[in-house]
């Protein structure tokens, strides 16, 4: 359901970009007609982003909740420290994901319409105003949801969400991005977080592989070869439209106590198959091929020898 709303919001503000491009006009008489444009495009997906938090705190976090106590009551749930739960559930984790991505997608659409104030090459009080205002309070939004999910990092990686903590780590680099076309700071360390991200990928090549070429589209928009692409392809948009395809009776759960539909993926949508990685080879000591004994014998044969030689 709102993986649909996210999608037609952001294709409707794809295909209605030129129109809103379009009806700006520069000069002080159209100041509030402009604001009013941007406010509108701005609040596009403020009902979606509301039903997805109140879906979340209202139903998906009290139900983890209430299954997790009744585990602990019925005693399928160890509780000292260092262990995984029986059951462990990702589902409020999903809509964490899901509510930064509908976030990602008004500040990009932000940026481009800051793109399209600027290009009026309009320098009236008003027009500078909301150029100055929308670039600011983008770019604070970016730098809060970049901080934000850290913590949503480190539960992914608490809970062995493998394709989650990939997704999430990719969306922040995303922010990153939207921050440095800013011409803004970003607190994130980017390098550390690209080398996990393609540890990921590799080692889970069914789950976090699916996003592998979004992370080679995030190394060519670092170093600025071209603007990053998108953030869900078909295959990790295939994952998140699988889930209601659940059939009564078959529920699984990995070892990590991910639960997952057995009639709908082969294995957990989070972990999958693991690929071990290659230990990587240990340089080479020249020093280890010297046999000098066997060097200064020869040596002294071939002095030999000469020496006989020339006799």
């Amino acid at each position: 359901m709102f993986m649909g709303q996210l999608y037609d919001a952001k294709t409707g503000l794809t295909k209605s970009f030129n129109d809103f491009h379009e009806r700006l006009r520069p000069g002080p008489l159209a100041g509030r007609s402009n604001a009013d444009l941007v406010r509108q495009r701005g609040n596009t997906l403020a009902e979606v982003q509301s039903s997805i938090v109140n879906f979340k705190d209202q139903v998906v976090r009290l139900f983890e909740d209430d299954i997790a106590k009744l585990a602990v009551f019925l005693g399928i749930s160890p509780v000292s420290a260092g262990e995984l739960p029986d059951i462990n559930f990702c589902y409020r984790i999903r809509f964490e994901s899901l509510f930064f991505r509908s976030r990602l997608i008004i500040l990009e659409e932000s940026d481009r319409m800051l793109g399209a104030l600027r290009s009026m090459d309009d320098s009236s009080e008003h027009t500078m105003a909301l150029v100055k205002g929308l670039r600011s309070l983008t770019r604070d939004e970016a730098s809060t949801t970049i901080k934000a999910l850290n913590s949503i990092i480190t539960e992914c990686e608490t809970r062995d969400l493998k394709r989650l903590e990939a997704e999430i780590r990719l969306t922040q680099m995303f922010f990153h991005i939207l921050l440095k076309e800013l011409g803004a700071d970003s607190d994130l360390n980017v390098e550390p977080s690209l080398l996990r991200t393609l540890s990921l990928c590799q080692t889970y090549p069914d789950t976090a592989g699916v996003l592998l070429p979004t992370y080679d589209a995030i190394k060519l928009a670092l170093i600025g070869e071209r603007r990053h692409g998108n953030l869900y392809t078909r295959a990790s948009t295939r994952i998140w439209w699988s889930w209601p395809a659940h059939k009564v009776g078959n529920l699984k759960a990995c070892v990590h106590g991910h639960q997952f539909s057995a009639s709908t993926w082969p294995g957990c949508p989070e972990c999958g198959r693991e690929v071990p990685q290659s230990p990587k080879p240990e340089p080479a000591d020249p020093k280890k091929f010297l046999k000098e004994d066997a060097f200064v014998a020869a040596m002294r044969t071939q002095t030999f020898n000469a020496a006989s030689y020339r006799t």
